[in-house]
């Protein structure tokens, strides 16, 4: 059993606590080093659910930063979108539809795509992120908030309005 001296959702406040739009705790929570993935999937997720649950959520979504592990494929803030989407519109069967999270997905990859240009991290940030340099990331860092903060906007209202 991996023992951990200090975990980084111990200072965690959830963004109800400190009357922020989903979109600046999202950029709150990258600027405190979570990946952009985890900020966009703990963002939303935690309007949903309690505290105590969404400490799992960084979890699930750490090797999607980066563009998947930082090989610069999809981007961490729009599958945090879509992880968020799947968390609160997905379904529980088999039997249950796919669509009502479908077309909140389908809906804001297009509108990631329309906004953006690209859904490839390596595009976005216009780096190699396995071979960058601190400089580098600190530059790739400034233009990701743009990128986590509308995908924590856009997810929250995506969750909070679903498609009938």
């Amino acid at each position: 059993m991996v023992v951990r001296e200090e975990h980084i959702l111990d200072q965690w406040t959830p963004n109800a606590e400190l009357n922020m739009t989903p979109e600046e705790d999202a950029v709150r929570r990258f600027d405190s080093g979570f990946n952009c993935a985890e900020s966009v999937l703990l963002t939303v997720s935690e309007l949903e659910l309690h505290q105590r649950m969404a400490r799992i959520i960084p979890r699930i979504a750490t090797g999607f930063g980066g563009g998947i592990a930082r090989n610069g494929d999809v981007c961490g803030a729009l599958s945090g979108g879509v992880m968020a989407i799947g968390l609160v519109l997905g379904r529980d069967s088999p039997e249950a539809s796919r669509d009502p999270c479908n077309v909140a997905v389908d809906r804001l990859y297009n509108s990631f795509m329309e906004k953006f240009g690209s859904c490839k991290c390596r595009e976005l940030v216009g780096i190699d992120l396995k071979l960058a340099g601190k400089a580098q990331r600190q530059e790739m860092h400034h233009n990701c908030r743009r990128i986590v903060a509308w995908a924590a906007k856009e997810t929250a209202q995506a969750v909070a309005k679903p498609a009938t």
